[in-house]
């Protein structure tokens, strides 16, 4: 067996050798990346709108809606590794993956419509069941798509530096997505005074969200089409689906790199999905803002999320991913941890309106470094199916992605699960059938400064220090430049081998 050298610094050039693979063109790349736009639209749509939607507009509980939400990504992330698993077994004349994302793609957008038209005048019990339903439907639809989408993106290179190229441009063209749906949302169809508040503009947006989505979509589902050559094949295997399916997570959680970075999503992705849940209510209670003004900080982020694109791809041809995973993380809990702990403290007062452009200015900065953080993220994932198959000898791209989902979606749940509970606890109000919802253009509610107080104490600080704890967990990570070259020629002279005996 080959001997793996571990090492903390970056060699000037060795990259190790993969599949004799001819470069990706920008076409291609671009045309595989399109698929990002099922995830930028449908993910941010009820990261940034649902709760607001379901809590201040149609008036549930929060706890409810918390529960209702988690529940689709709980029941969502006991599905992924199976998903994960069947995309890497199946044997179709489509591939391994375009049969899962040809299933995904219309459970998404009809799952998307029905989760922003919850019917007037229905008791709570009803509503509430048809949100859970809605939010399993989208959660299982997305994760059809994208696990079999992100599991091809790693198999269309072996290329160390390339495969952080392709998740550059993935990664941008699910941010101009998640700005499209902010700008659509913030500035179309919920616009104006009072435009948050109006239940009737929330299906034509949700209609709207759904028709790119399709478009997004099938692009990318035609360009990994004509990229089939590049995916691998699948291997028979001689075992049934569920044992199967239990030695691969035993594998799976025995590689020391899979287990750092599957802790640090869930840190990770619970302190955004607090940040997330609660962005509308911090902003329109805590801060004060006008829809215009929420729209402003909100593009920020998701502008500094593009404009960090680019930049990682220099940035990681000289510094290790996990340095660069390392520094995003810190970046972006500070960017959500800052400004409201100066509020609290009494540093930034209450009395000439919110700083809005000190709070664009910080969530623009965290944007741009978590950019490079997420695309590094990726790209190391992809690097660890390499050194699955090495240790256990067989390609489980999938399963990896889909590990890196559950604790995603696990962790957004637990998120909107605390933040449902938390404004429960602390006050929020809410009517049993509707009664506290708003009207159409009327003004945000007025809320004790406790509970004010509250809202911020968990949307920024809590969410922070969790950030923190992510990038720590990160430091325990090893797989870098020079032991994942070790990992690609050791697999090559494997290959070689099997070939020749």
């Amino acid at each position: 067996m080959t001997t793996i050298a571990s090492s903390d610094s970056k060699p000037a050039g060795g990259r190790g050798a993969g599949r004799a693979l001819p470069k990706l063109g920008v076409g291609q790349k671009v045309g595989y990346a399109t698929g990002a736009v099922l995830d930028g639209v449908a993910s941010q749509a009820i990261n940034i709108f649902l709760f607001f939607y379901a809590t201040a507009v149609c008036g549930l509980p929060a706890a409810l809606v918390g529960f209702a939400l988690a529940a689709g990504l709980v029941v969502d992330a006991v599905v992924d590794p199976l998903i994960g698993s069947a995309s890497d077994a199946l044997r179709s004349r489509f591939g391994r993956r375009l049969p899962f994302m040809a299933l995904g793609l219309p459970g998404t957008m009809l799952s998307l419509v029905m989760l922003f038209s919850l019917p007037a005048g229905w008791p709570t019990g009803r509503l509430v069941a048809w949100l859970t339903a809605a939010s399993i439907g989208l959660r299982t639809s997305i994760s059809l798509f994208v696990l079999p989408y992100n599991a091809a993106g790693a198999e269309l290179s072996d290329d160390y530096d390339e495969r952080s190229s392709i998740a550059a441009w993935r990664w941008g063209i699910g941010m101009l997505a998640a700005m499209a749906t902010v700008l659509l949302g913030f500035g179309v169809f919920l616009s104006g005074p009072g435009g948050l508040s109006q239940r009737g503009a929330y299906l034509p947006f949700a209609a709207t969200l759904a028709a790119l989505v399709a478009v997004g979509a099938g692009a990318s589902m035609w360009s990994l089409h004509r990229m089939a050559a590049r995916q691998h094949v699948a291997v028979a295997g001689t075992d049934a689906a569920h044992l199967r399916l239990l030695r691969q997570l035993g594998e799976l959680f025995r590689n020391a790199s899979f287990r750092t970075l599957f802790l640090a999503a869930l840190l990770l992705f619970t302190a955004s999905a607090i940040h997330s849940t609660l962005g509308i209510h911090a902003n329109t209670y805590f801060w004060r803002m006008s829809s215009e003004q929420i729209q402003v900080v909100t593009l920020s982020l998701f502008g500094g999320l593009l404009l960090g694109a680019p930049l990682a791809g220099p940035m990681l041809r000289r510094l290790e991913k996990r340095t660069m995973l390392v520094i995003g993380v810190i970046g972006l809990g500070s960017a959500l941890a800052v400004p409201t702990t100066l509020r609290l403290i009494g540093v930034l007062p209450d009395r000439s309106g919110p700083p809005v452009a000190l709070l664009a200015g910080a969530i623009l900065l965290g944007g741009m470094l978590m950019a490079t953080a997420a695309i590094a993220f990726a790209s190391m994932m992809a690097d660890a199916a390499d050194e699955h198959e090495y240790l256990f000898g067989g390609r489980q791209e999938g399963l990896y992605f889909a590990g890196w989902a559950f604790a995603s979606k696990a962790a957004s749940g637990f998120g909107s699960l605390i933040s449902g509970l938390a404004l429960q606890v602390i006050g929020f109000p809410a009517g049993s059938s509707g009664a506290h919802a708003a009207p159409v253009g009327a003004a945000p509610l007025q809320l004790p400064p406790g509970t004010v107080t509250a809202i911020g104490v968990i949307y920024g600080p809590v969410a922070g220090v969790l950030a923190l704890a992510a990038a720590v967990t990160c430091l325990f990570y090893r797989l870098d430049a020079t032991r994942h070259g070790e990992i690609l020629r050791a697999l090559a002279e494997r290959r070689g081998d099997a070939s020749r005996s």
